[in-house]
């Protein structure tokens, strides 16, 4: 195969990915306990699945938290109206990475492909960076043209990028399933 022009921009995708971290963090606000290991505060305010708190892994407890976005309503073909939704799913929480499965429901198969995606984010580093998108896994940093599965040079920066304006839609437009808590003073 002929060799890529495309070089990466090692810092340039790290922005990316940082970027993408702390937009991670305004959306799903709990991941914060990563930081401050506030995982006990959590637990007390639980409404939702996630694991019981334990003494020797206290993330465990975000494991299996959905965190829904309602960005537009859907009318189908058959008069049907459904809300267009994004939701981030932490799947496996360690001490140090989580990963998470954002997917966009329902289906609009006649229109498109709704965007699915597993990130792997990395509190101790404060990134967090696309594993999986649309089923393909271990994208590579750089591929020659051509390639058998017909991707750009640069098709891990172009998913970030993508995750990216993804997050960034869902804070401008999205409207949070959960109800926030009011204080009075």
């Amino acid at each position: 195969m002929p060799k890529s022009d495309y070089s990466v921009d090692l810092i340039k995708q790290m922005a990316e990915c940082d970027a993408n971290y702390i937009r991670l963090l305004k959306l799903v606000p709990e991941m914060s306990a990563y930081l401050d290991r506030s995982f006990a505060d959590i637990a007390s305010t639980d409404e939702g699945p996630g694991q019981a708190i334990s003494d020797e892994e206290p993330e465990k407890a975000l494991e299996g938290r959905v965190t829904r976005f309602c960005l537009a309503d859907y009318d189908d073909m058959d008069g049907v109206n459904e809300p267009v939704t994004v939701e981030i799913k932490i799947l496996e929480a360690f001490k140090y990475t989580s990963t998470l499965e954002i997917v966009q429901k329902p289906e609009l198969t006649k229109w498109m492909t709704n965007p699915s995606m597993l990130v792997r984010v990395y509190h101790d580093a404060s990134t967090a960076e696309v594993v999986s998108y649309q089923g393909h896994r271990k994208l590579k940093p750089r591929y020659a043209k051509p390639n058998p599965e017909m991707y750009h040079s640069d098709e891990k920066m172009q998913v970030n990028q993508f995750l990216g304006e993804w997050l960034t839609h869902c804070l401008k437009s999205g409207i949070s399933e959960k109800v926030p808590e009011l204080t009075y003073s």
